[in-house]
């Protein structure tokens, strides 16, 4: 997205380069750098500061600099898989799973998880979906498929209390 900001009483362009807006409406820009030393040496910072200050065209509500260090290509690609299904927004699905959930194991599997359901592969989606919400924790460094090991949290809130 292009953006306008004015340095030193001069105009710049800066192109932004991801965009997200939350079901709430608030709005978070990214600037991606490969690493932070090409950020530093750019002076990203101090361009997304400056577009901050002087955003009147409303881009975002807050602006942030995300370098590929530290970023896994399983990560990147888990997360473009949980954004997908949750995306697709099936709130049917989602209930039947989270219905499901408390009475399952500790560790199920989206596959599982669909069975389980009644829904099959939209089950499966919906349960790549709930990851961000906490009902489902993805192994780390691991690629999400349909037999990746899923730890429960409705199960481990149920089984944690005092006797």
């Amino acid at each position: 997205m292009k953006v306008e900001y004015k340095r030193d009483g001069i105009w710049h362009v800066y192109f932004i380069d991801v965009v997200v807006e939350h079901r709430c409406g608030h709005r978070k820009a990214y600037a991606v750098k490969d690493t932070k030393k090409s950020a530093e040496k750019d002076d990203t910072w101090a361009k997304l500061q400056l577009i901050c200050d002087q955003d009147t065209a409303d881009v975002a509500d807050d602006f942030r600099l995300v370098t590929f260090e530290g970023l896994s290509p399983v990560a990147v690609e888990n997360a473009s898989l949980i954004a997908r299904c949750g995306a697709q927004e099936d709130r049917e699905a989602w209930e039947a799973v989270r219905a499901t959930l408390p009475n399952l194991p500790g560790t199920v599997t989206a596959a599982g998880l669909g069975e389980a359901s009644g829904y099959g592969v939209r089950g499966m989606r919906a349960a790549f979906a709930l990851i961000p919400a906490g009902l489902l924790r993805n192994p780390p460094g691991e690629r999400l498929h349909m037999d990746t090991p899923l730890t429960n949290g409705s199960s481990l809130i149920l089984a944690n209390h005092a006797a």
